[in-house]
């Protein structure tokens, strides 16, 4: 069996948590063959850890239950046997209590020496030191113990194997950090977490550099051991900033050398004490989509198929799970389905599991149409790494990650497709393929970032800008002046609330709008004004700059009858544009409408965000989608094809318990993009569709999309 077929295929996998308890009864045939009847092709399963199911000669905890059974080497055999790859994986975060004492250099710890003790809720646990001897040496080992056992097909490492673990404060203060540390800086590690204080910040990004090398030892490690052998690591994106941040990850660089990248989505809904907290609906498409740019290799994204948090024995409804897990299909990745409650034949709730099999036999029974494709976007949105930590810094969510996600809720509900990229991704790879280039509040900005923008728009790529975008340096640092001001053609003045000074009174503030006739303010219908929200930047605008929005003087909510101005507009603007020699065209908005709009969903400020890219892409956009704003649209191209993919999270109040089906969907293939489309069809049934060949463009009308479609477009010019 080739042991590393499976990395350049999409994949359809599920990853299983072993309990003490499952390893009783564990029928390991049934569960191959549930797997199999799943759809799934590759299977991660932890067997080293806080539960180990193997008998091993080193010191780590087995299982009380396994009775002399080898279950690792049961599944390995069981599942391999029916073409469905085994991928052992191993979490050495959590030390149980009684390895702690007889290793207390194991643990982390504060600066008094005292161990780092789990959250009461995990159990008698401690928290593992990446640089410590359990995670190094004794690590060792165990995957030596694995790999000459075992004909595995890879090996992966859970989350808590790279670097500092999100259970405690991400602060080792361990004789093996602190002389780390102090080899390649002047100060102490850190007491705690202050982002005013630059040792703080220069800690942040040496731990950064650690968990990279760290990812890259076990890498090695493992390649030591079987050069042939696949490695595969769990992290997240920057959607899960308590995770990234407090464990330091930059997935980005650590997914150079891993051979294949997994990243959770796994929350739905965090309820605790009756407040309830739900997780972003486009996650698992976003992890996706993002991942799929930054490394070339096959993105992973792992989604939980109970109720979580906290219900692990409930499924999540099936019209939710198939939605939820389609999307990473759709934007270039394959999904891993989490199980915590042992193999699928003894879980209590089975209801979920009909939409996973139906989702993963499409995939199956079509791999031509998802293997090498690439995303035909031709607009990206820019995420920074810097931004996130050194200008989110203790509110990353709302200072930087809501603009990114407004900017993509906007693209979203209208049918455009985008790619996220990299900081590093914009300096290093090709830009021409794209039109417009998106920074939603890039705050922290380098100067090689800013000089590929420059370069980028003097080839005529257009730009669209919003708040303190390239104000900061990249250790979060204030300039004086924006960084792409000579771009924006503005000049930074302050920040202030667009609601003024603070002096105890609810007030209520607006953009006024300047030129009712620019494209910009297309279709904003009969108003002069838009409500403005947040923060902006105070500009002084250039000579070739049009201001098309101006922010009014802010004015009382209540009294009703007192509710109004008398104030002349203050005349600070709030949506520029300009048009350079090269093509290229700039939008900047002083504002905070993407976030905004992320948290509130005003239609305006989407409308905006939408007009500003068919502007600026004159508009030159792989497809065009009418249906309903519930309905996601992504583009990825293959030769001779163009498949437009079309998930509709229609389902009303979450969880979703039903999807309300889109209908006569128009789908529009401009010619520029596609040309002589000889036919199309959709992919669940193979049943063409009328060509209707327009000045320009070819569009078909899909009749009903209940949960998941693919349109295939068939051209010999593509």
């Amino acid at each position: 069996m080739a042991k590393s077929d499976w990395l350049s295929k999409r994949g359809r996998g599920v990853h299983l948590t072993i309990r003490d308890v499952d390893c009783k009864q564990f029928d390991t045939e049934q569960f191959a063959d549930d797997l199999q009847k799943l759809g799934v092709n590759v299977l991660s399963f932890f067997c080293a850890g806080y539960v180990t199911v193997h008998p091993t000669s080193l010191g780590i905890r087995q299982s009380p239950y396994l009775a002399g059974r080898d279950l690792t080497g049961d599944i390995v055999r069981s599942v391999q046997a029916r073409d469905i790859r085994a991928i052992p994986a191993i979490d050495l975060s959590l030390i149980p209590g009684s390895i702690a004492k007889e290793h207390p250099d194991w643990c982390s710890c504060d600066h008094h020496g005292k161990l780092y003790k789990a959250n009461e809720d995990l159990g008698d646990f401690y928290i593992a030191c990446p640089f410590s001897g359990y995670q190094n040496e004794y690590l060792a080992q165990i995957l030596k113990e694995i790999v000459s056992r075992y004909d595995v097909d890879g090996i992966k490492f859970g989350g808590g194997s790279y670097g500092f673990s999100s259970y405690g404060n991400g602060i080792c203060h361990c004789e093996r950090c602190k002389a780390a540390y102090s080899s390649c800086s002047e100060n102490d590690i850190p007491l705690e977490e202050k982002w005013n204080d630059p040792n703080w910040v220069s800690f942040q990004s040496w731990r950064q550099q650690k968990v990279v090398d760290r990812s890259q030892y076990l890498y090695e490690l493992v390649k030591s051991l079987d050069p042939n052998l696949p490695v595969m690591c769990n992290s997240v994106c920057f959607g899960e900033t308590g995770w990234t941040m407090k464990g330091a990850l930059d997935i980005e660089r650590m997914a150079q050398f891993i051979d294949a990248v997994q990243v959770e989505a796994q929350t739905r809904v965090r309820y605790e004490n009756g407040t309830a907290k739900w997780d972003f609906i486009a996650w698992p498409g976003e992890e996706a989509n993002y991942l799929s740019h930054v490394t070339e290799h096959q993105p992973w994204v792992l989604a939980s198929y109970f109720q979580a948090w906290p219900w692990r024995r409930s499924a999540v409804p099936p019209a939710e799970q198939k939605m939820y897990m389609a999307q990473i299909y759709a934007n270039g990745g394959s999904a891993i389905l989490n199980l915590s409650g042992g193999p699928i034949a003894g879980h209590q709730d089975k209801r979920g599991f009909p939409a996973v099999q139906s989702l993963y036999q499409f995939v199956a029974a079509n791999a031509g149409y998802f293997d090498n494709d690439l995303s035909a976007a031709n607009i990206a949105i820019v995420y920074s790494q810097h931004t996130l930590f050194n200008y989110g810094k203790d509110q990353p969510q709302k200072r930087y990650v809501d603009a990114i996600r407004g900017m993509e809720i906007a693209l979203a509900e209208h049918h455009i497709p985008f790619d996220l990229i990299s900081e590093s991704v914009l300096m290093e790879k090709e830009q021409g393929k794209y039109r417009v280039i998106m920074l939603p509040s890039m705050a922290c900005m380098t100067e090689e970032a800013a000089e590929a923008l420059r370069s980028y728009s003097d080839q005529g790529g257009s730009i669209i800008a919003s708040c303190e975008t390239s104000l900061f340096t990249p250790d979060g640092q204030r300039r004086s002046n924006f960084l792409l001001a000579d771009l924006f053609g503005a000049d930074y003045i302050g920040t202030a609330s667009v609601m003024g000074e603070d002096n105890g009174v609810f007030k209520q503030s607006y953009m006024n709008i300047q030129s009712a006739v620019h494209p910009l303010l297309d279709q904003l219908g009969e108003t002069t004004v838009i409500p403005a929200s947040d923060n902006y930047c105070q500009v002084h605008a250039g000579a070739h700059t049009e201001v098309l929005l101006t922010l009014s003087a802010p004015f009382r909510v209540f009294p009703e009858g007192m509710s109004y101005t008398e104030q002349l507009d203050t005349g600070m603007p709030m949506l520029l544009s300009s048009e350079r020699e090269s093509g290229s065209r700039i939008v900047y908005f002083p504002n905070q409408l993407d976030a905004a709009f992320a948290r509130a969903g005003y239609p305006d400020w989407a409308r905006l965000l939408v007009n500003a890219v068919r502007w600026s892409a004159r508009g030159e956009l792989p497809a065009e989608v009418n249906g309903p704003g519930t309905l996601h649209a992504t583009v990825r191209k293959q030769a001779g094809r163009r498949n437009v993919h079309l998930v509709n999270m229609n389902g009303g109040r979450r969880m979703f318990s039903e999807l309300i089906p889109a209908r006569d969907v128009v789908v529009k293939l401009p010619q520029w993009t596609g040309p002589h489309v000889k036919r199309a069809y959709k992919l669940s049934n193979k049943k063409e569709l009328p060509l209707n060949q327009e000045e320009g463009a070819v569009t078909v009308i899909v009749d009903q999309i209940d949960d998941y479609e693919v349109i295939v477009f068939e051209s010999d010019r593509f």
